[in-house]
């Protein structure tokens, strides 16, 4: 079980809600806010800690996701 310290928890939580941000209305009617979460986190688990990085792996795999 990987476990996050609180600084972590406070970056990944503000990546979701910016990920989750950047879908269209369509693209959030497609997946659901959990599936990006499960993606977020397990980038995380990876030891992936840069903020972009792991905004492009939640959104990866969302149609036409756009980042910038």
């Amino acid at each position: 079980m990987v476990t996050f310290d609180i600084e972590t928890l406070t970056v990944l939580r503000t990546v979701l809600d910016e990920a989750w941000e950047l879908l269209s209305p369509e693209q959030q009617a497609q997946t659901t806010k959990s599936l990006v979460a499960t993606r977020l986190l397990e980038a995380a688990a990876a030891g992936e800690r840069d903020p972009c990085r792991l905004r492009d792996a939640a959104l990866n795999g969302v149609a036409a996701t756009a980042t910038t």
